[in-house]
């Protein structure tokens, strides 16, 4: 499987968009300021015992629309409001006097301090222009022509739409992805082709939930964790630290070599609506997020509950490199089909299994390679991890300093010359080692699809979802029978049909399947 490692050029991009405060201006304080000074005179009114700290503006505040900002933060204080009507006179009585009386505050600030940017942000966004991209510019404030105007950057950006744009068009507001979605249409870009800039976890949430090519986190204010956990593909500290056509794993986003599921002309849902899908899925890269260390990839609530929902509704089989008892136990769902170490053990409901008719041969050869690869690299090779699986080894060297990766693969070399019927196999950061049979994932696939009593109907198909090496086996198999899509696509050779971005799209896609069940 190889990779395309070229830069990105500008041809390659449709549009860069961007929030404003906290990404563009430096009016996040203002903010922060102004909704202190509202808060502490409704609590004082009404008796309240706490006021608003920077994290509650993070958590329920920032980025959204001013009056849904509110009645979130009130919630959290079990505070409830009659919301009232735009037009209503600042005050305290209902939300929306509250979010006229902020905005009041907020302009009187504006002419008392006045607004500054960040300059190394105009200056990125000066060059890019330079090179012919398309910007926008996004915000949930109807300040936003105020403060850009006053900042004088207006002539930065080709579109605006902000909270008074969303307002007159009926747009939603973060954590939905209408306002980004709205400035890519007007710019005539496919989002998949297009880059989100946003400080705000509704802001990075709303890029993954259109589908944005790239979501990049601006981590000005030691948010940097809570970004990655809520959307961002990426986290930078300013722009300096965004090198657009020089990062190759920038560039790697708009690599992909299928089409993406979620592109306005890719037909995936089109022709899963003719047959009934049987799903196949990896594990790591595909249901979690790769990690440092394999013991910590557990999956998240939100997708156990989305996999039990899919389960719920069609045949669902992980078919993993992890041990099947491993996998079985971070899912702990009963009604699925596992199939541990590349296929070689399967177990499902109403008695399906197999394992390899090799089995005890196999595990006797990998008894001793475990021994003696902990022999050669024991304290040889620090962060070096030996992953013993019940028919195979996995070495991680994700850890590893660079210079001792040419040593692990040196080791693994001695094994398959000291034990015979051996082979090796290459995955993200990790060198197997396992049987030199003629066994994988794609004939784990299709026997398992075989055995349900599946093959020879013509109104199901099956779907294999994978992200690494091992799974090209996989697409392999399903060529001209099925549907193979691709995770993490980075511009490499691959048999799959279809590509998606990252788990988070994975969950996505599994949620719209289960909806279209539903009508």
């Amino acid at each position: 499987m190889s990779s395309s490692r070229e830069k990105l050029k500008p041809k390659d991009l449709d549009a860069l968009i961007f929030d404003l405060d906290g990404v563009i201006t430096q009016t996040r304080e203002l903010h922060i300021k102004a909704w202190r000074r509202l808060f502490d005179g409704f609590f004082e009114e009404t008796k309240g015992e706490a006021s608003m700290s920077s994290d509650d503006y993070d958590a329920y505040i920032d980025g959204k629309p001013r009056y849904d900002g509110i009645k979130s933060f009130l919630s959290s204080r079990g505070i409830e409001l009659p919301f009232g009507s735009e037009g209503d006179k600042p005050g305290n009585d209902t939300i929306c006097a509250l979010g006229n009386k902020k905005n009041r505050i907020f302009n009187d600030l504006i002419k008392e301090e006045g607004v500054k940017v960040y300059d190394g942000a105009v200056k990125r966004i000066e060059q890019w222009r330079g090179k012919g991209i398309k910007t926008a510019i996004v915000s949930s404030s109807k300040n936003c022509k105020t403060i850009i105007e006053q900042a004088g950057i207006s002539a930065l950006f080709d579109v605006r739409v902000d909270g008074l744009v969303s307002a007159d068009r009926n747009l939603k507001g973060k954590p939905d992805p209408d306002i980004f979605l709205e400035a890519a249409r007007a710019l005539g870009a496919r989002p998949e082709r297009s880059i989100v800039f946003e400080d705000a976890i509704s802001g990075v949430q709303a890029g993954q939930n259109g589908f944005f090519g790239l979501v990049v986190g601006l981590a000005r204010f030691d948010n940097r964790e809570e970004l990655l956990g809520h959307g961002a593909d990426l986290c930078i500290p300013d722009f300096d630290e965004f090198d657009l056509f020089g990062d190759e794993n920038i560039a790697g986003y708009f690599r992909y070599t299928k089409p993406m599921v979620f592109s306005a002309d890719a037909d995936v849902f089109d022709r899963l609506a003719e047959k009934t899908p049987v799903f196949f899925l990896d594990y790591d890269g595909t249901l979690t997020p790769i990690v440092q260390h394999p013991e910590d990839a557990v999956i998240s609530d939100e997708m156990r509950d989305t996999l039990s929902d899919l389960a719920g509704c069609f045949t669902v089989a992980v078919v993993t490199g992890r041990d099947k008892e491993d996998v079985r136990d971070f899912i702990r769902l009963d009604n699925l089909i596992y199939s541990g170490s590349h296929g070689y053990v399967t177990s499902g409901p109403e008695g399906l299994y197999m394992e390899h008719e090799e089995s005890e041969k196999i595990i006797q050869t990998m008894d001793k390679v475990e021994h003696d690869l902990h022999d050669l690299l024991d304290g040889q090779a620090a962060g070096v991890q030996i992953d013993r699986k019940r028919y195979a080894i996995a070495v991680h060297y994700r850890n590893a300093e660079e210079k001792d990766v040419p040593f692990v693969f040196e080791v693994v070399e001695k094994m398959l010359e000291k034990y015979q019927n051996l082979k090796s196999g290459e995955g993200k950061m990790v060198v197997e080692i396992k049987p030199d049979i003629d066994w994988h994932k794609g004939k784990a696939v299709l026997w398992i699809y075989e055995a349900l009593g599946l093959a020879k109907k013509p109104d199901h198909i099956p779907v294999f979802i994978g992200d690494d090496v091992t799974d090209e086996d996989a697409f392999k198999a399903l060529k001209g029978k099925g549907l193979g899509i691709l995770v993490e696509n980075r511009g490499q050779d691959t048999a799959a049909d279809y590509s998606l971005k990252n788990v988070f799209q994975v969950r996505q896609f599994f949620r719209k399947i289960i909806a279209l069940n539903e009508k």
